[in-house]
């Protein structure tokens, strides 16, 4: 069992501590962006429908009077996501707890619930990677043409908006990442400060709040848990997606909850954080996966 004791929380001990400083990641970055079916209790599985589209090829011309003797089906495809368990625990001794200058069930709560944001962060890019549809490749520098090519394979398939673009920070900020679209240096061989060029109002966004919102109306967003070494190779797993493409099922009290229970014997209290959520593809035809190099 891996006990919290003076030893291991030192940080905390046996000082005055101005404040923790915790490395929490940005979480929860997908729930928001996918399609949510809210579960109540009695259920622990939801389903949507892949309707297959009825193309205009199948709406034939007749004459007054004539009878359609052609029929078409209502074809459709279940698409199923079970909630399961995702579970982490932390054990805190009670010489820790109280030598501890900080709050440490507070923050013991707090990167508990981070970890498992997380975790439901990474289920749901993991899907990404899962789309048969496909912009750049191994190896390959993502370019503007990459962003528009899969924002036309969308368009095409009739994906509704929004469009969500989820990259990582070297997608985003890297030396081959979309930064590198935006802002052009001025000059690369000299510390001589000269103009940049830059992309109209995205590459001034980013020139000066390092971030761009949006892009040809596709909003973009960074998410931590995006691969960045796919294959070992050093290519990133960003990836376009329309919400009904991603479907995530969540309990109806809430994507997590943290217990506490007191095991006095090894004085110690035990700290589980249980997230509780199911995912699929549902669409497949509504997103696409962008592979590109970001070494």
């Amino acid at each position: 069992m891996a006990l919290t004791k003076s030893s291991v929380a030192a940080g905390l001990l046996d000082k005055t501590v101005a404040s923790a400083v915790l490395a929490l990641q940005q979480t929860n970055v997908m729930l928001p962006l996918v399609t949510r079916a809210v579960l109540p209790f009695g259920s622990n599985v939801a389903q949507w429908s892949d309707d297959t589209e009825i193309a205009s090829s199948s709406v034939d011309a007749k004459t007054e009077g004539a009878d359609q003797s052609t029929v078409v089906s209502m074809t459709s495809v279940a698409r199923t996501a079970t909630i399961s368990d995702h579970v982490i625990r932390a054990d805190l001794g009670d010489l820790a707890r109280r030598g501890s200058a900080g709050d440490l069930e507070v923050i013991t709560g707090q990167k508990l619930g981070n970890a498992v944001g997380r975790k439901n962060d990474n289920d749901l890019c993991v899907l990404g990677t899962g789309f048969s549809q496909t912009e750049c490749g191994a190896g390959t520098a993502l370019t503007i043409s990459h962003i528009f090519g899969a924002l036309r394979q969308l368009r095409a398939a009739n994906a509704p908006f929004p469009y969500n673009l989820v990259m990582s920070d070297l997608g985003i900020w890297g030396a081959k990442g979309l930064r590198s679209l935006l802002i052009q240096p001025g000059n690369t061989t000299t510390n001589t400060a000269v103009p940049h060029s830059l992309l109209g109002a995205q590459g001034e966004a980013m020139m000066n709040r390092g971030f761009v919102d949006t892009l040809g109306g596709i909003d973009i967003w960074f998410c931590n848990e995006v691969n960045d070494d796919i294959g070992s190779s050093a290519d990133s797993a960003s990836f376009m997606f329309s919400a009904g493409a991603i479907g995530c099922a969540v309990p109806a009290e809430g994507l997590m909850s943290i217990e506490p229970e007191r095991n006095a014997s090894a004085r110690a209290t035990e700290y589980v954080a249980t997230g509780r959520w199911g995912e699929v593809e549902v669409k497949d035809a509504f997103g696409v996966y962008i592979l590109h190099d970001v070494s």
